[in-house]
């Protein structure tokens, strides 16, 4: 560690960023501190340089203590910028306002809409200043161009945010600081049409355009993702049978993509090169690539870090790729501190260690392996036919697994099967598929004739991927995951990879291994314990956020969950509470219905929790939501059923659930236990005590 100081350094920073992130301190602290370890930094050099002893590290410690600072005050500054009169996220959610600005990004088009990211310059309305800031803009159909001069009037409003998603801080990541949606638009002036950025995206347009024209969809869609990131035609079916399937890494450019394809071209040129002049081309290829695509910062931040898994490779060495990606991410974090909590980056910075930690050792273990069973020469051939489609793909996985677990909540095990059949079609699809567009362009009948081939690549990998989504139990949803458990995961996958089997074997017969194995143990047992039964019904009322929700256990055990809310986290929380670790398990789950927000966590639920059976009260609603929680029930093959008035179902132990014919009060539920009553209302629309069928009950009111 005393010869890479600038591992010290970029760890400083990076940690200084994750700490501002939870740490209650403000920016005007982490601003005294970083001033403070900055004049602490000339007085330690003088203390190192007369006491020897004192150089413990090549890097002062105080400059550790800056750098880490700084990173807190960096993230600081972005996260929580201090808005003033000339920064356009200052007039969020106020009056309508008149603004100026040119088209910074290439224009992104829908059935329905075009969506635009306007640099602005200068207000007009309410008065007249010079103003900066982006905005993301809605418009209806229309032909807009990067450079072009606009003018705006409407509402700025602050991206919206959601449990599920944070519009706000995906848009936050690229400078965007607020929305417009469908305001008054008006072309002032048709600038930087000849500029080489305008003809990139002018390029893209015209292959899009050309995609459409030569396939049917869905393979149009697909080839769009391939090659040109645009993936908003994909059905949602079919996005859903990649994701399942865990190969949605094609159908889009991004980290995990470009780092396999970085993989497989390095080892390609590497057949005929030498390494150097192999690595060259891989990354010139790479950056071809990224240019044709249009550049955008993900695809940017991509290429920066496969390019980086060929310089370990170039180098020779993977302790040297390690420290290289380490300072690289911390460079691109000191850029956009917003960055580390991005899924796309921290899946291209743990897909990038995965092939420098893991692709040659794999490589090495299956060549050794397949030496035993043929000569050296036809296993080495063999070895490197299974590194691009295989191995290559195991070692990002592999490091990639936990943050897929984090953001997605599942793992895909049929992703074992999926990755080796379509990958191999894939270097294919996209050579002969840029080669049909290019072509197209110049030749059209040529490129017509080349687009029959590269639809039969790509009708294989939709029907395939479509077809293993369909396997039951292909897909292991493991429910919320916190930033410890993650830690764990990793802190597992390093220990059983850097260790020999024997070492390995030693260290699991430790007395502190066991002693962890059986406490570990112990807190499971006493988990299940603690939450078992104890022959009394309970009923659990859900908090602000699942307002509407009801969890019911019965005296032998049974769970019953009424409604979920609009949140999945805090209720899976609450449910946690109740429901041992071991058994994540639900009896029975009942929606209400006549509200979207009563049952919209439901389809997370499902995925969390395993239900036996799912009630809908009166009628199954027609709302989005309702048809992804039935699509869920029929994938899981649970039993499904409609309440009508007055039928009663017994949960039992004396337990009755039933409907109310309350014709004034919603779909009204009464749960009966002996001599105790209690009553769901959904709603009120008369006085409680005209009603007689309340009378000595407890009664649950909407808020």
């Amino acid at each position: 560690m005393k010869r890479i100081p600038l591992f010290w350094i970029s760890s400083a920073l990076l940690l200084g960023i994750g700490f501002a992130s939870i740490l209650p301190f403000e920016e005007e602290l982490w601003r005294i501190l970083s001033i403070t370890f900055a004049v602490c930094l000339p007085l330690e050099w003088m203390i190192r340089k007369k006491w020897e002893k004192t150089k413990v590290l090549v890097v002062p410690i105080s400059m550790i203590l800056l750098v880490f600072a700084s990173g807190g005050w960096r993230y600081m500054t972005i996260r929580y910028p201090i808005l003033t009169a000339n920064q356009l996220a200052y007039y969020n959610n106020s009056e309508d306002i008149d603004i100026i600005g040119h088209v910074c990004a290439d224009p992104q088009y829908s059935d329905t809409s075009i969506r635009l990211v306007v640099c602005v310059e200068e207000m007009q309305e309410p008065f007249q200043q010079a103003i900066n800031g982006k905005a993301m803009v809605f418009l209806k159909a229309g032909e807009w161009f990067y450079g072009d001069k606009i003018e705006l009037y409407g509402q700025i409003e602050t991206p919206f945010e959601s449990e599920n998603f944070s519009y706000k801080e995906y848009l936050s990541q690229r400078g965007i600081s607020s929305v417009m949606s469908f305001p008054w638009a008006e072309l002032i002036e048709r600038e930087g049409r000849h500029s080489l950025m305008n003809m990139l995206f002018s390029l893209r347009r015209a292959a899009y355009e050309k995609i459409q024209q030569y396939y049917p969809q869905p393979e149009a869609a697909l080839l769009s993702g391939i090659l040109l990131g645009i993936e908003t035609d994909i059905p949602p079916d079919l996005k859903r049978a990649f994701q399942d399937t865990g190969t949605d890494h094609i159908i889009a450019i991004s980290g995990f993509n470009m780092t396999i394809l970085a993989g497989i071209f390095l080892t390609g040129f590497r057949k005929w090169l030498s390494i150097w002049w192999a690595a060259f081309f891989a990354i010139l290829t790479i950056s071809l690539y990224t240019i044709l695509v249009g550049a955008a910062p993900a695809v940017v931040r991509a290429a920066v870090m496969s390019s980086l898994a060929i310089s370990a490779s170039l180098i020779g060495r993977v302790q040297s790729g390690k420290y290289t990606l380490l300072l690289t991410a911390a460079i691109m974090c000191l850029i956009n501190p917003l960055l580390l909590w991005n899924a796309g980056f921290q899946l291209s910075v743990m897909a990038t260690l995965g092939l420098v930690l893991y692709a040659g050792r794999l490589l090495n273990w299956f060549k050794n392996l397949l030496s035993k069973v043929v000569s050296e020469e036809r296993a080495e051939k063999l070895a490197n036919i299974s590194s691009e489609y295989l191995l290559f793909t195991l070692a990002a996985q592999l490091t990639t697994m936990p943050i897929l677990l984090y953001h997605f909540e599942q793992v895909s095990i049929i992703s074992l099967l999926a990755n080796p059949l379509i990958l191999p079609v894939q270097p294919l699809t996209m050579i002969f598929g840029g080669v049909a567009v290019i072509s197209g362009l110049l030749i059209p009948p040529l490129g017509q004739l080349l687009s029959y081939f590269v639809w039969v690549l790509l009708f294989y990998t939709n029907q395939v991927v479509s077809w293993l989504a369909e396997f039951s139990n292909g897909t292991i949803v493991f429910g919320d995951l916190n930033f410890i458990s993650v830690l764990v995961l990793y802190v597992a996958i390093f220990f059983f990879t850097h260790i020999n089997k024997e070492s390995v074997l030693q260290r699991l017969k430790k007395p502190v291994f066991l002693l962890g194995v059986i406490i570990t143990a112990i807190f499971f047992v006493w988990n299940a314990v603690l939450l078992q039964p104890d022959d009394k019904l309970h009923l659990w009322i859900m908090d602000e956020g699942n307002q509407g929700a009801l969890f019911i256990q019965t005296p032998s055990g049974k769970k019953i969950l009424i409604n979920s809310g609009e949140f999945a986290n805090p209720l899976s929380s609450e449910l946690g509470e109740h429901i041992p670790a071991i058994s994540r398990k639900v009896d029975m789950a009942i929606a209400t219905t006549s509200k979207q927000k009563n049952y919209q966590a439901f389809s997370k639920i499902l995925e969390r929790f395993s239900v036996n059976q799912f009630i809908w009260v009166d009628q199954v609603p027609s709302t989005t939501a309702a048809k992804e929680i039935n699509k869920i029930l029929k994938e899981n093959e649970t039993n499904i059923r409609v309440l009508k008035a007055g039928e009663k179902i017994d949960c039992g132990d004396g337990v009755l659930l039933s409907k109310l014919e309350q014709p004034n009060s919603g779909n009204s539920l009464l749960v009966t236990y002996g001599e105790f009553r209690f009553v769901y209302l959904e709603e009120i629309e008369k006085s409680l005590e005209e009603d007689q069928i309340l009378e000595g009950a407890v009664v649950l009111i909407p808020p």
